[in-house]
């Protein structure tokens, strides 16, 4: 299975970088940088979660050779 590629570079790497934005935007909601609901809070939790999930086993997958780009 061959891994998109967008932009000139495969998905796992917007993945990542997803991840680390709204890594970001967490934080600065828990410092009080950025006034964020707990409900928003709590969602963005559970997508980073999911992305996370996702973006590893697609760098596993293409380590182990599941998966070419």
């Amino acid at each position: 299975m061959k891994i998109p590629i967008i932009l000139g570079q495969p998905l796992h790497l917007w993945l990542g970088i997803l991840l680390l934005v709204l890594i970001v935007v967490q934080i600065a909601g828990v410092r009080k940088i950025l006034p964020i609901s707990f409900r928003w809070h709590r969602i963005i939790g559970y997508a980073i979660f999911l992305l996370a999930i996702i973006h590893g086993l697609l760098a596993a997958g293409l380590n182990f050779g599941y998966f070419s780009l």
